[in-house]
């Protein structure tokens, strides 16, 4: 019989694993950021909505920009109309409004702003199509083969998808290539004009070490996160994709990072794969059609609202002759409570529709948005 250490022991690596695998939970990786080691993975070649996650690929395009000269870190760009009318979550300057460079890629991070996403990539490539262009061709270049984006914010639509493996990938190059802007990552707290803005990274204030990345959210991607943790100069990267909740999200992440810290040193003496040796996937339409993302996103639609109950009409003449019957006279509170009884019943149609949705949609709700922080912000 195990003594009652082991039993402790196993119970505890019991625990562990279900916070690292919970029920229903999405794809999932964790990789040493120097190695490339894979330490945790599962689902990784799944397909998945990345949610405000497509912003990691804005700020890798950015900062190629700055590098390559073609952009001017010091200079300003201007909110367009078409920027400023992206919704929540945005800065909501005001079309015509500038913003330097450095605020404007702290907002993207920080704030996960869909109207300086769409301004950036404007000012970056001259139009969103082209700068869309550009993060397809980098994610190509880069090895992304999984990854597909339509827009330069992660806003919801049919045919943008990525995996857990080609966010590896992303945040390994922008590790590696932009050491010089991981600040932007780990920032909890930022000024932009005159507003004060907080991340919404709970890794950053409730995980030892914890230094970037990004969160995502919307209804159909669910509760996504990028996150990495440094201790003893070795630096962690986990992505969780697809949770129920921010507060099931962060504890996931952070049993993740947990997990591999534990284990980092044992596992550093055996052959592992790494990220570049994971199995390259190919999607195409049909494959990712095949995955259910469609329907996640269709899902998440709002639903039209019930319409009133229709009540079969009698013979007009009859209906006539009923009501010239009616003992119910002209004026009296009875025949005004009888006149508004189709509006009443419109209503209380339309409400149960909305309270339906609510119900159909209570663990996932209908946001374009990132979740708000869940935690009290530490000063920096």
């Amino acid at each position: 019989m195990p003594s009652r250490r082991a039993r402790t022991f196993f119970a505890a690596a019991a625990a562990s694993l279900s916070l690292l695998r919970p029920a229903h939970a999405g794809p999932a990786l964790l990789y040493d950021a120097s190695s490339g080691q894979v330490l945790y993975t599962e689902d990784a070649d799944q397909p998945w909505f990345p949610a405000s996650l497509a912003k990691l690929m804005t700020a890798y395009v950015v900062f190629d920009a700055w590098r390559s000269g073609r952009v001017v870190r010091a200079s300003k760009l201007t909110i367009s109309p078409k920027a400023n009318s992206q919704p929540k979550m945005r800065m909501g300057l005001g079309a015509g409004k500038e913003i330097a460079y450095d605020e404007a890629v702290a907002a993207l991070i920080i704030k996960s702003a869909n109207d300086i996403a769409l301004a950036l990539a404007e000012a970056v490539a001259g139009s969103e199509e082209a700068f869309v262009t550009e993060m397809n061709a980098t994610a190509q270049r880069l090895g992304m083969y999984a990854t597909r984006y339509i827009n330069p914010n992660g806003l919801p639509g049919q045919g943008q998808y990525t995996t857990a493996k080609d966010l590896a990938i992303l945040t390994q190059a922008i590790l590696r290539e932009f050491p010089e802007h991981l600040a932007f990552f780990a920032m909890r707290t930022a000024q932009v004009g005159k507003r004060a803005i907080a991340t919404h990274n709970s890794v950053l204030v409730n995980v030892e070490g914890g230094d970037g990345m990004k969160t995502g959210f919307t209804c159909s991607a669910g509760y996504n996160l990028v996150a990495s943790a440094t201790r003893n100069g070795r630096r962690l990267v986990a992505i969780v994709l697809g949770e129920e909740s921010s507060a099931k999200r962060a504890a996931r992440i952070g049993a993740l990072l947990e997990h591999g810290f534990r284990t980092l040193a044992w596992k550093s003496l055996f052959p592992a794969p790494t990220i570049e040796s994971l199995p390259a996937a190919f999607y195409d339409r049909e494959l990712v059609r095949a995955a259910n993302l469609g329907k996640r996103f269709e899902d998440c639609r709002d639903p039209e609202p019930a319409a009133a109950p229709v009540v079969a009409s009698e013979d007009p003449a009859k209906a006539s002759s009923a009501q010239s019957a009616s003992p119910v006279a002209k004026g009296s509170v009875a025949e005004k409570k009888k006149a508004a009884a189709p509006a009443k019943a419109k209503r209380h149609a339309q409400r149960a529709g909305k309270a339906s949705s609510k119900r159909r949609r209570a663990k996932r709700p209908a946001s374009d948005a990132d979740s708000a922080p869940q935690f009290s912000l530490a000063t920096p």
